[in-house]
């Protein structure tokens, strides 16, 4: 797992677009995609949280989600989590957060699953990561890879923590390509392939994941999966102990008598 409590939380955004696609802070559920901009206080409240108008922002909000309105439901207990223009309190953010889960919006299905996670219900966290995943959110497919491989919440599976992991890797997620390559490399859930693993830890590495630009490092020193290059070795060895990767500090140290 990533984190303290395992799956990875959606991050919020500084500013909201109507009908945004940026997948930061706006997410439509399926029933609300039509109609995400069609509730007058909704627009509205768009319009303060970008003129950083926070309490107007969550008032309009509110007016929208007491409507039934899915993003808003989810923008509203985003803004009680943060304490944007309101008191901080977990109780409405969920309250908000499950409104808008049981209407389809696959953000807040996926938020709601790590609230059920960081409280150790498993089961319920599983069951809303999956409906979240099913939507193509690859937080939430990554997350579905996880709790597969540990066996949370469900029966531990390398093959279906492997198929999830390809589906937010194929997004382009850089975590689900470093978690990828490891099954690869050890051929879990996937054929062993050193191949494999090297071109999943390069995408990753590509987009700055320490783990894959260690593991990355590794293979061009063992000559697994590519050619044995010292040269490509150190670069992304060095990359990663950049970011304060331990093994790659203690690796660049043992090395440091062949390097300049």
């Amino acid at each position: 797992m990533e984190n303290k409590t395992g799956l990875q939380h959606i991050p919020t955004g500084t500013t909201l677009a109507l009908n945004s696609t940026r997948s930061s802070i706006i997410a439509r559920g399926r029933r609300d995609a039509a109609n995400a901009a069609s509730n007058p206080h909704y627009r509205q409240a768009v319009a303060d949280y970008n003129a950083r108008n926070f309490t107007e922002a969550a008032a309009n909000f509110r007016l929208a989600a007491e409507q039934g309105h899915a993003e808003s439901q989810y923008l509203l207990s985003t803004m009680y989590d943060a304490g944007e223009g309101i008191l901080p309190d977990d109780a409405e953010a969920a309250t908000w957060e499950r409104k808008a889960a049981e209407q389809g919006h696959a953000y807040a299905q996926a938020n709601l699953s790590f609230r059920y996670y960081a409280a150790n219900d498993f089961a319920e966290a599983f069951a809303w990561c999956q409906r979240a995943a099913y939507s193509n959110l690859a937080w939430a497919q990554y997350n579905l890879g996880l709790m597969y491989r540990k066996g949370e919440g469900v029966e531990p599976s390398n093959a279906e923590a492997a198929y999830w992991y390809r589906l937010a890797a194929t997004q382009n997620f850089p975590e689900a390509q470093q978690k990828l390559a490891d099954l690869y490399y050890i051929g879990q859930g996937v054929p062993l392939s050193y191949t494999q693993a090297a071109s999943w830890y390069r995408k990753a590495a590509d987009q700055g994941n320490a783990e894959a630009q260690f593991q990355l490092g590794h293979l061009y020193a063992m000559g697994q999966g590519v050619e044995h290059d010292y040269t490509q070795s150190r670069h992304w060895t060095r990359l990663a102990a950049m970011q304060g990767h331990e093994q790659a500090i203690r690796e660049l140290k043992r090395r440091e008598y062949r390097d300049p």
